[in-house]
């Protein structure tokens, strides 16, 4: 592509100050990436430390209130009752209670301002009784209600504790009373003997981890939630349930119908099997998923606890100022991009201006006025311009001399050319007349043998004179399509006319009718053959060669689709076959050369045919070609000009 001196004095220029733009902008970038890597370290850890702490606070409280109820009377439940309200009273714990091995139990919960006794005595049994009590533990108001069967000790709690022997925290379960997903602290405890006498209990609700976690700042729409080693939800700083509904059981992380916790427990499940496996093998792990930088940490606790905190924050949070500060830069870097635009093209003007003249009178010289071609005055100047414009103008006429006498010997050439195209032409017909005769009398002597004596001759001598008249008929084929070849090559303009390709596609198919029948085949025309402008003998020669290409070496027994498409001006028709198909390199040699179609040679055939096609199509300005895989069969097909309407 040319380009201009003025081009030349500004590009450099341009290009310089475009490389220390994207420089400049490429550090900031990195420097912006880096302090933002460091921000969000620092944030996701200071994040998990915060929940960390709400957690032990959370945790802390039922542990110390049953550290002291161990060493309480349980067998006397009012006794119980006034500790269990007391405790209630001065710790962050909702709900203290007992529950025995002969099914009977206390407990005292916190519900807003109110306080509830829950109660199943030997005399109730096997019925759980609710109470609203005032300050002083006297019963006010019966919840009747709310008085259902219960066994405290077929409760999740009761049974972890008595499994495990010792202080433990349950797994998630729903209450028996609020339905809410909660957790609770279980202690065991024993007598003389080591006989299991009950086990106390102090829970709280998980949605308490979530209504401290909503508070939280979490970036700009970051958010973090807490995962149980099974998977289940615990909690989350954003409205998401966790569970499926009102007391179902809770909800496993990748059901969440948060697509961010969803994302994120899969990935775990996906990369370690499970988040039980991610807890006791990884411990820890920073993702990036989905545009967003997640932090996961486990949180373990002795008794029972182990929990996956992540903590996501949308890269785009940090990223904001980074794409600020790239727009500054890259703004400034194109004004000053414009400013050396403008300075070099006004350097450039007062430096080229001279030779731009020049060279508007050398495209003058180049467009043909040669003969009038002159410099004007004002490039007649005395510096290296005016020299150079000096040499153009002798270049010029030394040029028309040489033109003159070019144009003599080209008009020569080409009457000579089209007097070689007569005489090939006049030849190839006279040989193809002297090599037509004797070929003809040699059928006609082996007619007259094969009918007169016919009965003197024995089988070997039958077949020799069938073999020689099938070599000479063979022979006239090869003439007859040699002098197409060259009636073809030596015509310089054809003759077009509009073509009814249909009419002309039913008159080839009615003259194969015989090599149709002979390899037991079939075709089938499309409903729509768009005319197209050509010359109607050698178009009918084209369909002629492809249909019985077609029907020659098609499937057993050949399928033939005739179709046609208009593109861009041009008709492209194709003959579609179920062949064994052609590899690439086959394909590329086709009508290059003269190639013949059939591979084992068992089919009859010279070769001449896409030779002949494709001159006869590219002369009345259309293409040829060919599509085909082996194993599939083939599609050929050729162009001609499509007739304009109106």
């Amino acid at each position: 592509m040319a380009r201009s001196i003025r081009t030349l004095f500004t590009i450099p220029l341009v290009v310089l100050i475009l490389l220390l733009a994207m420089v400049i902008i490429e550090v900031s970038y990195y420097n912006g990436q880096r302090a933002v890597g460091e921000i969000s370290s620092q944030l996701h850890q200071e994040i998990s430390a915060r929940i960390r702490q709400h957690i032990q606070h959370f945790l802390q409280a039922p542990q110390l209130v049953n550290a002291l109820n161990t060493k309480l009377d349980t067998s006397n439940f009012e006794y119980l009752a006034d500790q269990f309200q007391h405790q209630l009273t001065v710790s962050e714990v909702p709900y203290i209670f007992y529950g025995n091995e002969q099914g009977h139990f206390i407990g005292v919960q916190q519900i807003a301002d109110k306080t509830f006794l829950k109660i199943l005595e030997a005399e109730s049994a096997p019925l759980r009784h609710i109470y609203e009590i005032d300050e002083s533990g006297k019963r006010i108001q019966h919840l009747e209600a709310k008085t259902k069967r219960y066994d405290p000790r077929n409760r999740p709690w009761y049974q972890k504790a008595k499994k495990r022997g010792q202080a433990t925290w349950s797994d998630i379960y729903v209450s028996a009373h609020r339905h809410v997903l909660q957790i609770t602290y279980a202690v065991p405890v024993y007598d003389e003997d080591y006989n299991l006498r009950g086990v106390f209990g102090a829970n709280f609700i998980l949605s308490q981890i979530s209504d401290l976690m909503k508070e939280m700042k979490i970036g700009k729409t970051g958010l973090a939630f807490i995962m149980a080693h099974t998977g289940k939800l615990v909690a989350a700083s954003t409205n998401t349930p966790l569970s499926a509904g009102v007391g179902t059981h809770p909800l496993s992380a990748d059901n969440s119908r948060n697509p961010v916790i969803q994302s994120v427990a899969k990935y775990i499940t996906d990369e370690w099997n499970s988040i039980s496996l991610f807890s006791k093998e990884q411990r820890q792990a920073l993702l990036k998923l989905d545009g967003r930088t997640t932090e996961l940490s486990v949180y373990e606790e002795g008794q029972g606890i182990q929990w996956l905190i992540a903590v996501s924050i949308p890269d785009s949070d940090f990223t904001e100022g980074i794409k600020d500060n790239m727009l500054w830069t890259l703004g400034l870097s194109l004004l000053a991009v414009l400013v050396a635009i403008i300075v070099g093209i006004v350097v450039a003007q007062q430096v080229t201006k001279p030779i731009r003249l020049l060279n508007q009178h050398v495209k003058a010289l180049s467009g043909g006025d040669w003969k009038n071609w002159n410099l004007s005055t004002d490039i007649k100047r005395q510096d290296e311009i005016g020299e150079l414009a000096l040499s153009f103008s002798v270049m010029a006429e030394q040029l028309t001399g040489l033109l003159n006498s070019f144009e003599d010997k080209v008009e020569q050439s080409v009457e000579n050319l089209h007097l070689t195209n007569v005489d090939l032409e006049a030849l190839s017909r006279s040989m193809a007349n002297d090599l037509r005769n004797p070929i003809s009398e040699i059928l006609g002597f082996t007619a007259k043998l094969l009918q007169s004596h016919d009965k003197k001759l024995d089988m070997q001598g039958r077949h020799f004179l069938q073999v020689i008249s099938s070599s000479g008929e063979k022979s006239i084929e090869i003439i007859d399509s040699l002098l197409l070849l060259v009636a073809v090559i030596s015509k310089e303009k054809v003759e077009t006319q509009s073509l009814d390709m249909r009419s002309c596609v039913a008159s080839v198919t009615q003259e194969l009718e015989s090599i149709k029948k002979k390899y037991y085949g079939s075709i089938t025309v499309a409903d729509k053959l768009p005319n197209a402008l050509g010359d109607p003998i050698w178009v009918k020669e084209v369909w002629t060669n492809y249909l019985s290409n077609g029907l020659k070496y098609g499937g057993t027994p050949p399928s033939i689709e005739i179709g046609a498409d208009v593109k861009e001006g041009m008709v492209e028709y194709w003959v579609k076959d179920n062949g064994e198909g052609m590899t690439t390199e086959e394909v590329s040699k086709l009508f290059a050369q003269a190639a013949r179609l059939d591979k084992h040679g068992e089919k009859e055939g010279f070769g001449f045919g896409l030779l002949i096609v494709h001159r006869i199509v590219t002369k009345q300005g259309g293409k040829v070609g060919v599509e085909s895989e082996p194993g599939k069969g083939s599609r050929f097909w050729f162009t001609l000009p499509a007739v304009k309407r109106g």
